[in-house]
């Protein structure tokens, strides 16, 4: 059974070459060195593309808004070249359609480079990291920055280690559920507005970057979970696992009593679990999103518990004839 609310996927907002100097990308430890006319350059493909053998072949035809990594093999066939004809590369590597060029291990750029991307507004970056770790990471990040997205009302939190998204209607008890996770040592990612990235088969969930980390409560205002508990109580992003619907009790509404039917939650073309717990006063949101996490884990593992005991007792049934 599928729950009926199913967000629109939006298109990823456009993901620049200036972005990869941004605060959040300090790890991958890049800098400019030439063509910064081109910072507005779109990035469009995740994969981060290693020059070898195209800088040879076909340098024109290199995949266009990528990020074209320059590691030491391709510094090493560079400086063998003749500098007629490393210049005329030159010109047009940096004249071509990549986003921009990145050299890696900390690599100063050959004579001639530098001057072809700013004659040519190509962006120049470097990064100390070596080209295995710095494609591995920055492929990674651009997968998620340039996925299928779509953001919604709710709150995501890490519960033993099980990416639980807490969807219903604002006021049901969303944040005060959050909080008081965290304060039994769980994770929070985000309140009130989480953004859904496909990457892959998975959903991956964070918060806006403006707002990360932080919650409102009603009758004491906004709080910054990290400041207030630490590091350890946060964390960037996690891959949705499960979605709870908090519901406010509704007299002689059939809820679920066995959990023997696998209902799920549609979103981006990704289902994924699904929960719908009632909230009426004396229910212990918390634990009850704590068990559930912990079931989830079990089911997970192949164990079913509800499956389990209908099984026992038809067993049981049937010794009785």
């Amino acid at each position: 059974m599928s729950e009926p609310h199913d967000p629109s996927p939006t298109s990823a907002s456009p993901f620049a070459v200036r972005d990869l100097l941004g605060d959040d990308m300090q790890d991958m430890q890049l800098r400019l060195l030439a063509g910064g006319a081109g910072l507005r350059r779109p990035i469009g493909s995740a994969p981060v593309q290693k020059a070898g053998l195209a800088l040879a072949v076909a340098p024109g035809e290199l995949a266009a808004g990528s990020v074209l990594l320059l590691g030491e093999e391709e510094i090493a066939w560079l400086e063998r070249l003749a500098p007629d004809d490393r210049r005329d590369l030159f010109d047009r590597l940096a004249s071509g359609e990549p986003a921009c060029l990145v050299l890696s291990a900390g690599a100063a750029p050959l004579p001639g480079l530098a001057v072809a991307c700013e004659t040519h507004g190509m962006p120049l970056l470097s990064s100390r990291l070596a080209s295995a770790m710095l494609a591995e990471r920055l492929g990674r990040r651009l997968e998620i920055r340039l996925a299928p997205s779509t953001t919604l009302h709710g709150t995501l939190i890490d519960i033993y280690g099980v990416g639980v998204l807490l969807l219903g209607a604002s006021g049901v008890g969303k944040s005060e559920s959050a909080l008081e996770l965290v304060l039994r040592g769980h994770r929070l990612v985000s309140d009130d507005v989480v953004v859904l990235r496909r990457v892959g088969a998975a959903i991956n969930g964070a918060g806006p970057e403006v707002s990360r980390f932080h919650m409102e409560l009603r009758g004491i205002g906004i709080i910054n979970i990290k400041d207030l508990y630490g590091v350890a109580a946060v964390r960037e992003r996690k891959d949705v696992d499960l979605v709870v619907q908090l519901d406010p009790w509704q007299e002689g509404k059939a809820y679920e009593r066995l959990g023997l039917e696998d209902r799920t939650w549609e979103v981006l073309a990704v289902r994924l679990p699904f929960l719908e717990v009632p909230v009426r006063p004396g229910r212990n949101l918390s634990i009850l999103l704590e068990v559930a996490a912990r079931n989830h884990l079990l089911r997970a593992r192949g164990y079913h518990p509800a499956r389990e005991l209908a099984g026992r007792i038809q067993q049981a049934l049937g010794r009785a004839e």
